[in-house]
C-alpha cells in the first residue's frame, strides 16, 4: 500500500485526504461549538476547561470518522487498478 502512496495518484490522494480533513474540521468545530453555544444559551466565556476538552474531543472524533468516509470515493478513484479490473 506504501508504494501506491508514493505514486503520482497516491499523492494526489493524500492531498485530497488532507483536503477533505480540513474541511470537516472546520465545520464540525463550528457547528459543534456554537451547537453548545445555542442549546444551553452558554457563551464560550462562561465554559469551564472541561467543556472545551469534551467538545473537542468529539470535534476529533467526528471528524476522524468523516474524513474516512469522505475520503473513500477519493481512494476508489485514485487508488483503483488502472488495466479495467474491477
Amino acid at each position: 500500500m506504501l508504494e501506491k502512496l508514493r505514486t503520482r495518484d497516491g499523492k494526489k490522494f493524500i492531498v485530497a485526504v488532507i483536503m477533505v480533513f480540513i474541511t470537516v474540521v472546520a465545520v464540525i468545530t463550528k457547528v459543534t461549538f456554537q451547537g453548545v453555544e445555542d442549546q444551553y444559551s452558554l457563551p464560550m466565556e462562561e465554559w469551564t476547561t472541561s467543556m472545551f476538552i469534551i467538545q473537542g474531543a468529539w470535534v476529533f472524533i467526528y471528524s476522524t470518522v468523516f474524513t474516512v468516509i469522505g475520503s473513500l470515493p477519493f481512494g476508489f478513484y485514485f487508488l483503483a487498478p488502472k488495466d479495467g479490473r474491477g
